[in-house]
């Protein structure tokens, strides 16, 4: 009874603790470095298995299994993905137990592989049936006469009719929208069929009759009088190995993303994020939500549609994407000019030195392989959002005026738009009548893209970025005394004297009369003046 109580009393707020929001944000990020630590391992396994057939030390060791648990077995791995993509998985057998001979870890590694493949190409809310049945071709000699037979049966997209055969050679991948939005290296299905070629059986695929998708189907012989001594195993093990993250354990600890509290962000920098990969999208944004606001989109048609009405200050970006790629969307950023200083990182698993010159040609700022680090993602991010900052305020009125008016020398196209603004001010700026809507005309576009633009690169608004010019020459003119202040005025395009005189000193802090009596060697910044530098 004294050892309970305290029991009692630490495990009751161990249990609020293990509910909590932290915790399930925890189990969240440790269920994806699991499954894509298990993805990495799977495929090391792969190479290792491959080799070994290669060189002929491989060794199947066959025990009879009930053939339903066994895939039972095996879709638990594939249970929350069909939950959270709405996929029906299904089993479908002409018998409770079928008794099968097989190699259980080999045969493992087949059913992966296939269910693998069907999920890839199978459309949310679709399904994926297994079907298991015995079948008997007295037309065959050898041990298929009588026979196992499963099948994985998708509604995807399918298979083109002279590629049937080719899926099953070594690194071969199919070229369509699903394999370029997704990373694989072709050798599951060549592996696969090398597996099966151990258990003395066969695999071929073919498309569905009569409606979409694909069907592979598996046979093996039934019974093990084809099987040598050496590759009878007498000892049975259990499909499910040892050390094996639950799933169904993470999943009850893991919340659904509605009910996941949204974390507000406490900069007002936008980032917009553009990757297929929800689970690497959703580890984006919860790394990122706490300084920066997150706009997610899955593909890039959708991110690019949204670019001008949501404002980001930086894309991060996925290449491989459906409907349009990362490499397209950068080129359509940087051919758009009211976009095109938009910073882009690009992530992606393609890592060679063409693929990363590639990225730069079509307007990347910064090219990151997959798996990257996330503090270097975030230094690149707070890096490009200064040089952008100081983009901004290399045009807000703040330095001398022969610099600004005589000396620019224009090469990106902000810097061009900016040589035609300045320009239509230089030659109206006595002009009392300049204002945005003249502004706006004079330069070809209308008057909210101007706005918006000059906002993005000077942080000041049109109407005031314009009185800073006027004012930066006042002062000048006012430094060489050549004329008076109302001469000054005018010809800075103020219309009133009052006005001139209110703005001057709202800006410099003292009144033309009195600024004009310094005499200074040099000009005096604003005391306004937006530049933090």
């Amino acid at each position: 009874h004294e050892i309970r109580t305290p029991m009692t009393l630490i495990m009751g707020p161990l249990e609020k603790l293990l509910k909590s929001d932290a915790a399930k944000e925890v189990m969240r990020t440790y269920q994806l470095i699991y499954r894509n630590a298990h993805r990495i391992l799977n495929l090391m396994n792969q190479l290792m298995d491959l080799h070994k057939l290669d060189k002929g030390q491989m060794q199947a060791h066959f025990e009879e299994v009930n053939l339903n648990e066994f895939v039972s077995d095996v879709m638990q791995s594939f249970e929350y993905m069909a939950q959270r993509r709405d996929i029906n998985l299904t089993v479908d057998s002409d018998t409770p137990e079928i008794k099968a001979w097989i190699d259980a870890e080999h045969f493992d590694k087949i059913l992966l592989n296939i269910l693998s493949n069907a999920f890839k190409y199978t459309p949310d809310g679709g399904s994926i049936i297994i079907g298991l049945s015995r079948g008997y071709n007295k037309s065959l000699k050898g041990p298929l006469q009588q026979y196992i037979e499963l099948t994985i049966t998708d509604n995807g997209i399918g298979i083109e009719e002279d590629k049937i055969e080719e899926i099953f050679g070594c690194f071969y991948r199919i070229d369509n929208q699903v394999t370029q939005s997704s990373t694989g290296t072709g050798i599951g299905l060549y592996l696969s069929r090398l597996l099966l070629d151990l258990h003395h059986g066969t695999i071929h695929a073919e498309n569905n009759k009569g409606g979409s998708g694909s069907r592979f189907i598996l046979r093996i012989p039934a019974g093990k009088a084809h099987l040598t001594s050496e590759e009878l195993h007498t000892t049975i093990l259990p499909p499910i190995k040892d050390g094996k993250l639950s799933s169904n354990i993470v999943n009850q600890m893991v919340p659904e993303d509605g009910e996941r509290k949204s974390i507000k962000a406490k900069s007002r920098k936008t980032i917009m994020i553009a990757e297929d990969d929800k689970e690497i999208c959703e580890y984006l944004r919860s790394e990122l939500s706490a300084q920066y606001k997150i706009l997610t989109y899955h593909n890039g048609k959708d991110a690019c549609d949204a670019l001008l009405n949501s404002s980001p200050d930086l894309l991060i970006s996925d290449i491989m994407m459906p409907g349009m790629d990362g490499l397209e969307l950068c080129a359509k950023i940087r051919s758009n000019m009211l976009v095109n200083d938009l910073p882009v990182i690009l992530l992606t698993a393609r890592a060679s030195v063409e693929d990363r010159i590639s990225g730069i040609d079509h307007g990347a700022d910064c090219y990151l392989p997959k798996p990257f680090h996330m503090e270097v993602l975030k230094s690149t991010i707070q890096n490009l959002l200064q040089k952008r900052h100081m983009l901004q305020t290399k045009y807000n009125g703040s330095q001398t005026q022969t610099e600004r008016l005589q000396s620019i020398e224009m090469k990106t196209p902000d810097e061009r738009l900016m040589e035609r603004i300045m320009k239509v001010i230089n030659e109206n700026l006595a002009n009392p009548e300049l204002n945005v809507e003249m502004l706006a005309s004079e330069v070809g576009l209308s008057r909210v893209h101007v706005h918006r633009k000059m906002k993005q690169l000077t942080n000041l608004s049109t109407r005031d970025f314009i009185r800073n010019i006027r004012l930066r020459q006042a002062a000048v003119l006012l430094q060489e005394k050549k004329l008076g202040i109302s001469d000054v005025a005018y010809a800075t395009g103020f219309s009133t004297l009052s006005y001139f005189s209110t703005q001057f000193k709202e800006t410099y802090g003292v009144s033309p009369k009195e600024y004009l009596q310094l005499h200074h060697d040099s000009l005096p910044e604003p005391a306004n003046s937006q530049d933090p530098y």
